[in-house]
């Protein structure tokens, strides 16, 4: 059968009329396909944008549970001089200088963890003015009654530790200086030993590589707890998205000034470039930081000069309350051979 030509011409212009208006005859616009993908991209935009506010919200402003405190050095059988100097940075900082019983072996700066105030470390300090060390006890930025109202994953606080090292040396004192710092103060106290000289030992309790790691590992234990509530879950899934710690490190970007990196501040460069004598602790129980990240601190640390300490049953921030004679011991004995060096 021969087709007529007009009539295959006709056909072809209804196929692409219809091609065009769609299969009940809506013309399909070009433009529809390109709002779609607009329309994705904005609803991703705005997914990042608001994992990066809340995944960086605490660390700026004002934070009413980081100021209170209910207990001093009298409490702990000290005798105690509150003083005040500025970071590296010029925040305002307070402290507490406690001074050795019996002539100093030296001083040792402790520095406490995120949400909590000098006063938390008062049981450290008994047990080291009483070995023979001067303790300066001091509140990190934002927290207890030093200013500020920025804080990070232990980047800043380390200008807070370089600061307390030359209030130190302001003093006339030319002992040798020790740090010992919990959590975000353990990583801002091997950042601080990275950069200066005056440092000559570590004691760095619940340190961990990256303040990525802390979040995801904070994520994962809720999301395997029955406990934890739809909401809850529903934001420690999102905050496991991949992208969401650059969004974050973004957002603080935005906000500060400072990049943070999408690790959300590694310390293994700096851990790389201690010279001096490290002594890391763990919590055996410690599902914020577990054991095996005190570890992989422990590996870039150059030299030999390095231990590490598992208190047993602890849990983050436990780790003197659970074993005080264990904890007093392994850090004294570490000072006594490290800070003569």
């Amino acid at each position: 059968m021969i087709r007529d030509p007009m009539e295959s011409s006709e056909m072809r212009v209804a196929d692409s009329a219809l091609n065009r208006r769609g299969r009940f005859g809506h013309r399909i616009s070009p433009a529809r396909p390109l709002l779609g993908l607009v329309a994705i991209a904005t609803v991703v935009l705005l997914f990042y944008a608001v994992a990066g506010y809340w995944g960086s919200a605490d660390m700026f402003g004002d934070h009413p549970r980081w100021r209170g405190m209910n207990r001093g050095p009298a409490d702990f059988g000290l005798r105690s001089e509150t003083v005040s100097f500025d970071a590296q940075d010029g925040i305002p900082l307070k402290a507490w200088w406690l001074p050795a019983s019996g002539v100093p072996r030296g001083a040792v700066i402790i520095a406490h963890g995120i949400d909590h105030t000098r006063q938390v470390m008062l049981p450290r300090a008994a047990f080291l003015v009483r070995g023979g060390y001067d303790v300066l006890a001091m509140d990190l930025r934002g927290h207890g009654e030093s200013g500020g109202s920025i804080v990070s994953p232990g980047l800043l606080e380390a200008r807070d530790i370089l600061g307390a090292v030359r209030y130190i040396r302001s003093r006339g004192d030319n002992e040798p200086v020790a740090v010992l710092g919990v959590s975000y103060g353990a990583v801002a106290c091997l950042i601080a030993a990275a950069e200066s000289p005056e440092i000559v030992a570590v004691v760095a309790d619940g340190a961990y590589p990256t303040g990525k790691d802390v979040s995801e590992d904070i994520s994962r234990h809720y999301l395997h707890d029955p406990g934890t509530n739809f909401w809850l879950r529903a934001l420690f899934v999102a905050s496991m998205f991949p992208g969401v710690a650059r969004a974050t490190a973004l957002e603080y970007y935005f906000r500060s000034g400072i990049y943070l990196g999408p690790e959300l501040l590694s310390v293994i460069p700096s851990a790389g470039r201690i010279k001096v004598p490290v002594l890391l602790i763990s919590g055996e129980r410690d599902w914020i930081v577990p054991t095996d990240k005190a570890r992989q601190i422990l590996s870039v640390i150059p030299g030999k000069r390095k231990e590490l300490v598992v208190i047993p049953n602890a849990v983050h921030d436990t780790t003197y309350s659970a074993a005080p004679t264990l904890y007093a011991r392994s850090v004294l004995s570490f000072l006594d051979r490290s800070v003569g060096e």
